[in-house]
């Protein structure tokens, strides 16, 4: 039976718990990459030699500076989740 493969990444987002305890069942299934979104922050973890590092870039989108969107996120908050997809697609778009 062919085993299908691991996402690309994972997104969490620590509201009420930190994701960090939960690295070592992402690094068990071979999740290369995982975005931690945490009070405005976001953080790019890759997997190296079995264990998560913090990096500067993604690798599932090496192009774009990923440490951008919180503040895209913040300044489209109060017009509701539609602005916030809009801004974040032109914004992708703007970087092609």
């Amino acid at each position: 039976m062919q085993k299908d493969p691991p996402p690309d990444l994972a997104l969490e987002i620590d509201v009420t718990s930190k994701s960090l305890n939960r690295f070592s069942i992402y690094a068990r299934l071979g999740l290369p990459e995982i975005w931690c979104y945490d009070s405005g922050e976001l953080k790019i973890y890759l997997l190296q030699a079995g264990e998560y590092l913090e990096s500067e870039k993604s690798l599932v989108f090496p192009s774009l500076e990923i440490r951008d969107l919180p503040q895209i996120i913040e300044q489209n908050r109060a017009n509701g989740r539609r602005a916030i997809r809009k801004a974040v697609r032109e914004w992708v778009r703007s970087k092609k």
